[in-house]
């Protein structure tokens, strides 16, 4: 699957993934800020795009009801593999599964959060926008979709620290130029929250408003 996006494998997978990223600043604190406010009451579900070795759906997993429920997808084995081996410990039920974030095998309005944290970079823009049309298409209304990830970097450390790297190439436009709240609305998704948690990490919240009501 190398044209939907990179795979962590090997030496970048798995528990190694899990030690880079607590050396760039991606520790538990990080997802525990990507996430803010967010919970899942009892018998809501939540997917994970991109999910890696389970960061993210974990940290949920701790604010979430007994009897709500997270799925997780990821291209990698070695990260699912890292993200199972956390799965029964954690206080509701929480599944990883393989599979490509722009193509969904859910129906429409099957979840009530959809979220991916440093993912979407990493795919072409066609699989970024066709992940954000995906998520939109199976948000329930009144769902919210969390999108983190890099963005034009502020001053600070890791801003100087990146910055070279996430300023040059194509494939950089997208987040340096910040499109997603614009391909959000195309899909009919309105941001109620726009805000960085580092100085490039950009922690963005969208909603799929409710149906209205008949007259």
């Amino acid at each position: 699957m190398a044209e939907k996006g990179r795979e962590f494998n090997g030496f970048m997978g798995g528990d190694w993934y899990r030690r880079w990223a607590a050396l760039f600043g991606m520790g538990p604190g990080f997802y525990r800020r990507g996430l803010g406010d967010l919970t899942l009451e009892s018998g809501a579900r939540a997917l994970d795009l991109g999910c890696g070795p389970g960061a993210l759906s974990l940290a949920l997993a701790e604010r979430a009801a007994p009897d709500a429920s997270i799925v997780g997808l990821d291209l990698s084995e070695d990260q699912l593999a890292c993200a199972r081996s956390q799965a029964d410990n954690a206080p509701c039920p929480v599944e990883f599964r393989r599979g490509s974030m722009d193509e969904l095998p859910y129906p429409d309005g099957h979840f009530d959060l959809v979220m991916t944290s440093m993912a979407l970079h990493e795919t072409p823009p066609a699989v970024r926008r066709a992940t954000v049309a995906e998520a939109a298409r199976v948000l329930r209304p009144g769902g919210r979709f969390l999108l983190v990830d890099w963005s034009r970097p502020r001053l600070g450390l890791w801003g100087v620290v990146w910055f070279p790297l996430v300023c040059r190439g194509e494939n950089n436009r997208d987040n340096w130029n910040n499109v997603y709240p614009a391909l959000c609305a195309a899909q009919g998704l309105e941001l109620v929250q726009d805000g960085y948690i580092n100085s490039i990490t950009r922690r963005q919240l969208f909603r799929r408003p409710e149906a209205p009501q008949p007259g």
